[in-house]
């Protein structure tokens, strides 16, 4: 995925941003598979993903992009979204993105989910956007009130419509009443994200209303960028442990415990597996643990430092928290990390859905409940968890995801929420930061090499950086810019 030429722009907010560039077709076919189907008489299909669940077309006569998932079987209901094409494209993208690699690797998620908009209504509350009632709907007005979801009240069959102002009229998303609540949470944290553009492509309708900042750093060769989990993979390997006392290579891309019950494998450019359990990594009471190639090595290897002190501490006490799944902790306090970092939690009857502020990062964990109108109190509360998982759902080339499985210990799941929003930044060459992210991190020149002395002094205090400029062009009209938050130095 190419990142923004330096001629482009970050513009806000998204819903008066245009409707950009629907390359999201041809990323659906390289990327994840999908396919054109056979032609035939009066079908309007363009795609359908490889295990024939879901259906992309275009409808001439209305202008609109469809997203069908068809009814097949008594246990599941089907359901369908529309797409204007008016409206920003990067909504249709984040949505077929995400379905698609939910039908890759958590296909329940979309085929048999619990529907709902209440994640979606929590993103943007939490982002201002203020809720009305009116003509027996349930509506939220964006902070210029120029963008706006609504939903009937007291059905449960009504569908759920996004709209904005387009450069001419109204531009309209539309979510059956089944579409899957994390496909509409996914919809409403990208309408938070600015839209990459070209600065002669600015609304010519919207262009005192829109604001732009310029996107950053492109001559630097090295620069820090934070969050680290948004800064893309970097240029190494995935790491392994290093061979130690703990752990010993016994071929290459294979590393084992000292006490044979822990093992971690993984290959140039693949994914990295983690397997443990009481009588070895083999046996059925095992868990697993995957992280996929693109996630940021930084992270990886945290986690992996975690799961080394939590080896060595069992080892050295004769204990077994890092092999069965043990009591005492709550699914509250293995999730705390993303909580307290500001993450929207949503529950339903089987999962507990969590989204980042950034809109991009998602998590999920099986409560095990399995009662009707389970509260995010009640999914909190619980001390049992059956899988669990960590999502960025970047465009093509730019997903990872984190995988624990239903046997993981509560405090590794911990350890990878800690990993995942962990604040300090990490080197990277600003032109590999994927474009789709660029108003989601901060970038700020390398620090210069400071002795022992001067690092500690550093880390005990704070200075503020100013925002960036504004980008200086009549094309882009004098709508306040918001500060940033202030960062370290460095940052």
């Amino acid at each position: 995925m190419p990142t923004a030429p330096a001629d482009h722009v970050l513009v806000r907010p998204l819903h008066l941003a245009g409707r950009g560039n629907p390359d999201f077709g041809l990323n659906l076919v390289t990327h994840f598979g999908w396919r054109v189907p056979p032609p035939t008489d009066g079908d309007e299909i363009l795609l359908v993903s490889p295990d024939g669940q879901a259906h992309l077309a275009w409808r001439p006569a209305t202008g609109q992009w469809d997203v069908t998932v068809p009814s097949r079987h008594w246990t599941r209901s089907g359901w369908t979204a529309t797409f204007d094409d008016h409206a920003p494209s990067e909504i249709a993208a984040a949505v077929l993105y995400a379905l698609a690699n939910a039908l890759q690797h958590q296909p329940q998620e979309v085929l048999y989910a619990m529907p709902g908009p209440d994640a979606a209504l929590g993103v943007l509350v939490r982002a201002g956007w203020a809720p009305q009632h009116r003509d027996g709907h349930e509506v939220l007005l964006a902070p210029d009130r120029l963008g706006a979801l609504t939903r009937p009240l007291g059905s449960d069959d009504a569908p759920t419509v996004l709209t904005g102002a387009a450069e001419r009229g109204t531009w309209t998303i539309t979510f059956s009443s089944r579409t899957p609540a994390v496909l509409l949470q996914t919809a409403a944290a990208t309408l938070l994200r600015p839209a990459v553009r070209p600065l002669d492509e600015l609304p010519t309708a919207h262009r005192l209303r829109v604001s732009a900042d310029p996107t950053p750093l492109w001559s630097a060769h090295r620069a820090l960028v934070s969050p680290r989990r948004l800064a893309g993979a970097g240029t190494g390997s995935t790491p392994l442990p290093a061979a130690s006392a703990l752990w010993h290579r016994t071929r290459p891309g294979r590393v084992e415990s000292s006490c044979g019950r822990a093992l971690v494998t993984t290959a140039p450019g693949q994914d990295l597996k983690v397997s443990a359990g009481p009588q070895g990594p083999g046996h059925r009471l095992a868990w697993t643990t995957e992280f996929s190639g693109a996630v940021p090595s930084e992270i990886t290897t945290a986690w992996l430092r975690d799961l080394t002190d939590s080896l060595t501490a069992d080892i050295d006490l004769s204990t077994e928290a890092t092999f069965v799944p043990g009591p005492g902790m709550s699914v509250s306090d293995a999730i705390e990390p993303l909580t307290a970092a500001g993450w929207i939690a949503h529950a339903d009857d089987a999962d507990l859905h969590l989204v980042a502020p950034d809109g991009h990062t998602s998590a999920r964990i099986t409560h095990g409940l399995l009662t009707p109108a389970t509260t995010v109190s009640d999914a909190l509360a619980h001390t049992t968890h059956w899988g669990a998982s960590i999502d960025v759902t970047g465009a093509p080339g730019h997903h990872w995801r984190i995988g624990l499985s239903s046997l993981t210990p509560l405090h590794l799941v911990r350890a990878a929420a800690l990993a995942v929003t962990d604040p300090d930044p990490v080197v990277r060459r600003p032109d590999r930061i994927p474009a789709q992210f660029l108003g989601a991190v901060h970038v700020g020149p390398p620090a210069a090499a400071c002795s022992p002395a001067a690092l500690a002094a550093r880390s005990r205090g704070t200075a503020p950086v100013s925002a960036a400029p504004r980008v200086s062009t009549t094309a882009v009209l004098s709508s306040p810019t918001p500060d940033r938050a202030a960062r370290r130095p460095g940052h």
